[in-house]
């Protein structure tokens, strides 16, 4: 790195490690000249469950596909790859991926030398801290559940405890092994995988950023938008371009900024570990047919460098049973059948105490996606789905509850009824209780300020 390249050019492989990786668009980004091949693989979309159970968003088969695409490719071309894997970023999901690693060495008998940043909070150590620093919830994001300012006994009580990596812990692992073959991670900040190359060869951090978050998905930022196609990047002093490989796509002002302003709460401004990207004042210029080039991104710095820290609790197990209603009077009457089932499941579990266990009716058909949210009340079709959701403190009495209520309900006498029974069509068997695990909460979804970016994590290199 004696001397700063005039551009750095990046192949993001896939909108999700997992998701899929194309061959054909892999083969052409490498005609291209990249200078890395990065992947982001961790989410809390998939909700809290996986990072209470440590298990993988993603199967361990396409885990090992994607990875083996990435890793050969980048091996041929003589440059390194860095991706975050495993989905809710624990220790024994970037263990699973460094196992597929191992796996698709001696699938192809190469050898690696990599990095791996372990993401994982230890409770105790996160306790010291809050003896020194308060760590807050976010302010745009108020919610029941969380606190303002994090507790020591909310620490101890979460089953698990993940931490951002941002760019900087990247940055400094290049530093210290400029020889790595790769970098895995585990939960990270999606945009720093993206920006770290570039911040580390000196570019603007504002377009690097930005640069990030228009990467950081692959062929979504193009059109017809693909989780599973990629996306080519070259950033340079005060422009950064981007464009699709596969000739089936291409990135157009509209689709680039639609991404840009993808996840955020401000569309056009988001805030990061030690400051925001602003991109309010950002230009997006077609230069062809299938590419887009962006300036005027900004970066605004923040009083402190803070990353976000992600933890479950559990708070119970959950059975479910699903049953379809096409009697348009248990339709027409849908609300009040629910609301009188819910009475009778009350009455006869009446000797458990009001935290003992969750009842929830979810009706297809009739505002169970938004809830109260949906500003339309009114059931549509001929028929709906019921969702019946229960959550309790053992297994056995979410199943007893759930058992009980999809009989209540099948056999329920309502206003007009003319059958004496199966007002619930069951697709399943069995079906009146399908037990489905343990049931986690995000309980810490709070920003902790660092005074060094590298503390909570552990990073070695290791080599297969």
């Amino acid at each position: 790195m004696s001397k700063k390249p005039d551009e750095v050019r990046i192949y993001s492989a896939t909108s999700f490690v997992g998701h899929g990786v194309d061959e054909e668009s892999l083969k052409r980004a490498l005609q291209l000249h990249p200078d890395a091949i990065v992947a982001q693989g961790t989410t809390t979309d998939a909700g809290p469950y996986y990072l209470g159970t440590a298990k993988p968003v993603m199967a361990r088969e396409a885990l090992f596909r994607d990875l083996e695409l990435i890793v050969t490719a980048a091996k041929s071309a003589g440059i390194p790859f860095i991706a975050s894997v495993g989905g809710c970023g624990s220790n024994p999901t970037t263990e699973l991926a460094l196992d597929v690693l191992r796996d698709v060495c001696r699938k192809h008998g190469v050898r690696l030398k990599l990095g791996v940043i372990w993401s994982e909070i230890s409770p105790q150590w996160l306790v010291d801290v809050l003896s020194t620093k308060a760590v807050r919830a976010p302010r745009i994001l108020p919610h029941p559940r969380l606190e303002p300012f994090l507790s020591p006994d909310t620490v101890k009580k979460a089953k698990r405890i993940v931490a951002q990596v941002g760019p900087e812990v990247v940055m400094r692992l290049i530093t210290r092994a400029p020889d790595l073959d790769g970098i895995i991670t585990g939960r990270a900040l999606d945009v720093g995988l993206y920006a770290a190359l570039p911040l580390l060869h000196g570019f603007d951090k504002g377009l690097s950023m930005h640069f990030g978050k228009v990467m950081e998905d692959g062929a979504l930022a193009a059109t017809p938008g693909s989780g599973n196609d990629g996306l080519f990047g070259i950033i340079r002093k005060d422009h950064f371009d981007v464009f699709p490989v596969n000739p089936k796509r291409r990135c157009t002002p509209s689709s680039v900024v639609a991404h840009a302003f993808y996840e955020r709460s401000d569309p056009t401004r988001e805030a990061n570990p030690g400051g925001d990207l602003d991109i309010s004042s950002a230009t997006y210029t077609q230069i062809d047919d299938r590419t887009v080039r962006v300036t005027g991104s900004r970066w605004v710095p923040a009083q402190e460098y803070r990353i976000k820290l992600e933890g479950v609790a559990q708070v119970g197990y959950r059975s479910i049973c699903i049953g379809g209603v096409r009697d348009p009077r248990f339709i027409d009457n849908v609300d009040s059948i629910l609301s009188e089932c819910k009475s009778i499941v009350s009455n006869y579990f009446k000797g458990l105490s009001t935290e003992a266990y969750t009842l929830i009716f979810r009706v297809y058909g009739k505002n169970a996606v938004m809830g109260d949210s949906e500003p339309r009340d009114q059931v549509g079709g001929h028929e709906i789905c019921l969702l019946i959701d229960v959550v309790a403190q053992t297994q056995d009495l979410a199943d007893s509850i759930c058992s009980f209520t999809s009989s209540t309900i099948s056999h329920h006498g309502f206003a007009g009824r003319l059958s004496t029974a199966g007002n619930l069509a069951m697709p399943f068997s069995p079906g009146r209780a399908i037990p489905i695990g343990e049931v986690y909460q995000f309980t810490i979804w709070h920003a902790l300020p660092l005074s060094d970016p590298e503390e909570p994590f552990r990073t070695e290199i290791l080599r297969i």
